[in-house]
């Protein structure tokens, strides 16, 4: 059967598209002219030109395709960037999966986020059953939760849809760099001081394993979250730190001063020199806050089994290195240990 892989270039994309090779699938990407290919190289994949933006060119690419993953999407968080974002994850959602019903695909695996899904604490952490509350933190956050309501809508009950809520992704073939930048800045010594707070991060190999669980063993209709392990920021950081050799960030950063950092990063990257460029420090006060979630139904349902974050942290940074973004005679010098 014939794959097809939109954000095949992306971090998740990218690890997926390894991830079907390695098992003699057959697959297509499709790319934009402009895409960094870098994280797809050597790979035996049909590539088709073509964006999410673009229905004819939706349809060209999904010629004589079975199923269908739909990975593509843009990551800003800036009130400037609303109108891309929205158009990007919602409207090419929907033009993705009402191609995929032309071309007469039998099913399609949407890549969301856990930004849509109501995250929790340690002792309720959130699950697939819950909306974000109250007003949504970003414009990225209100597009994912738009983009999983425009493919229902599309789809119509005519094919099989299943969605896949993956947490802050950390690996390899990290090309503009996304998440990675974290883990860039902790290895340039660039961060002194953690939030309070917390996330859930997973391996970017991991959440491609999951990915092919939810296309293959996902019930149609469901969201599935696959995250990794709930960390705070400190330990987070510490982790990072660890496998880059480096000194963890110390300094704990009062949740006052996230809030004074968020609203004047509002009001800079309104400007015109910055507009469109926020990497989310509109959102530093929501670090205050614990944002924890559980795959325990992708763990009874698919057999879900993600690698240890720190695996998918070690990855990314030996991917940096090789890839020259961090000095290739500065050796990394990890010092955790990876659990067996």
């Amino acid at each position: 059967m014939l794959t097809l892989l939109t954000g095949a270039t992306g971090l998740l994309g990218a690890n997926l598209a390894h991830l079907l090779c390695r098992r003699g699938e057959r697959v297509r990407a499709l790319v934009r002219p402009s895409s960094d290919q870098r994280g797809l190289r050597g790979l035996p994949l049909e590539e088709a030109v073509g964006d999410v933006l673009d229905p004819a060119s939706l349809v060209r690419a999904m010629a004589g395709v079975g199923r269908v993953y739909h990975c593509a999407g843009l990551v800003r968080f800036d009130a400037g960037s609303a109108a891309a974002v929205q158009e990007v994850n919602a409207g090419g959602t929907r033009n993705v999966v009402e191609a995929a019903l032309r071309a007469g695909v039998t099913r399609v695996a949407c890549v969301s986020s856990t930004a849509a899904v109501r995250a929790g604490t340690l002792a309720e952490p959130g699950t697939e059953e819950g909306g974000p509350e109250g007003p949504p933190r970003s414009p990225y956050h209100h597009s994912k939760v738009a983009a999983e309501a425009a493919a229902r809508e599309a789809a119509r009950g005519a094919l099989e849809l299943v969605f896949a809520n993956p947490s802050l992704v950390l690996g390899a073939h990290d090309v503009r760099p996304s998440s990675g930048a974290l883990l860039l800045a902790v290895a340039r010594g660039l961060l002194a001081g953690y939030p309070a707070g917390g996330t859930n991060a997973v391996s970017a190999d991991g959440a491609a394993a999951g990915l092919a669980l939810v296309m293959e063993r996902g019930r149609p209709g469901e969201r599935y979250i696959l995250g990794g392990e709930n960390l705070t920021f400190k330990e987070l950081l510490t982790i990072a730190a660890e496998e880059a050799g480096v000194a963890p960030p110390r300094v704990p950063v009062p949740d006052l001063a996230l809030a004074v950092m968020g609203r004047v990063a509002q009001v800079a990257y309104r400007l015109p020199g910055l507009r469109g460029k926020d990497p989310g420090a509109s959102a530093l006060p929501s670090l205050a806050h614990p944002s924890y979630v559980s795959s325990m139904k992708a763990v009874r349902e698919l057999g879900y089994a993600p690698r240890p974050v720190r695996a998918g942290i070690r990855d990314a940074l030996r991917w940096f290195q090789e890839e020259g973004v961090l000095p290739r005679d500065v050796p990394l010098a990890p010092r955790g240990v990876l659990a067996r």
